[in-house]
């Protein structure tokens, strides 16, 4: 027996739902797991991650150890569509696989907040991986449980991914953030997130554009990324772009727009072209399934 799991992408904060908010996206990473007598194989990515330190692997080992499930060996086959190290939750794709890969050897593919428990303990917070097992727009909470609710989102967006062609680390991300922040900005975030998740209930579309404005972990990030200010004054300036924020840690930018702003791709690739060299730029559209396993 082979187990397929297919995870989205997810874009997390959201601008000021900082380790809080998180959105799956329309891009796709796919993992079929196979046991075996003995060892450990993992094909279809860089010879660097094939190792028993692979995180899908390391995963795999911890939804084993949480569901009972003893294995001699296990061949994991990948196939990658989320850029690595780009913010869009690729360390997360393989965190999920994992643990549903094991979950699902159980007959227990389905025990979603079982599996979200497990994946924040590795990951560390679940802003990234909720969307990842749940779909669609997310918040999270994490206190003597982890809460995790789906915001239902009443008008249709899409969103423009903006990649670079460089990687930005979590861990450098993270390493300039401020530890402490002035009541200002504290206040200013929750207004803004608490405005936002209205707005998206609601289809205010105007509260998105003041929604998304965040203060606690862009202006030190944005930093770290060339051509971070100039792209984000572009797209602000564009009417036709409800917000636009930093994906997960960077140093992807996202920019949302109107579902039926047919040509918002064209127009915005026109109007940052001098500032995109190198640049991927992909329409996105929410995924509201979370991850997809199947027996083959």
């Amino acid at each position: 027996m082979r187990v397929k799991v297919k995870v989205p992408a997810t874009s997390a904060n959201l601008g000021p739902g900082f380790d809080v908010a998180g959105v799956a996206v329309t891009l796709y990473n796919t993992f079929t797991f196979e046991l075996i007598d003995q060892g450990v194989e993992i094909v279809g990515c860089p010879e660097q991650f094939s190792g028993e330190d692979n995180l899908t692997y390391q995963a795999f080992c911890a939804g084993a150890e949480e569901t009972g499930l003893h294995f001699g060996g296990v061949r994991i086959e990948c196939r990658s569509e989320v850029p690595y190290t780009r913010g869009l939750g690729s360390s997360s794709t393989c965190i999920v696989a994992g643990i549903v890969g094991a979950f699902a050897f159980m007959g227990r593919y389905d025990d979603r907040q079982d599996i979200l428990n497990l994946a924040t303990r590795i990951e560390g917070h679940p802003d990234n991986v909720a969307p990842a097992i749940f779909g669609g727009l997310t918040v999270s909470v994490m206190a003597d449980v982890i809460t995790t609710l789906n915001i239902p989102v009443k008008n249709d967006y899409r969103f423009v991914a903006f990649i670079p062609p460089f990687t930005l680390s979590t861990q450098l991300s993270r390493s300039v953030l401020p530890d402490t922040v002035s009541r200002k900005d504290a206040i200013g975030n929750i207004s803004h997130l608490s405005l936002l998740v209205a707005s998206l209930i609601n289809g205010h579309d105007e509260g998105l554009r003041i929604g998304f404005h965040d203060h606690l972990h862009q202006p030190y990030r944005g930093s770290l990324i060339a051509g971070y200010d100039a792209i984000m004054e572009r797209l602000e300036a564009d009417t036709s772009v409800l917000g636009c924020y930093l994906s997960g840690a960077g140093p992807t930018i996202m920019a949302v727009i109107r579902a039926d702003d047919l040509m918002g791709v064209v127009r915005l690739k026109e109007e940052l072209h001098d500032c995109l060299d190198g640049w991927e730029v992909v329409k996105l559209e929410m995924d509201t399934r979370g991850y997809v396993c199947d027996y083959e």
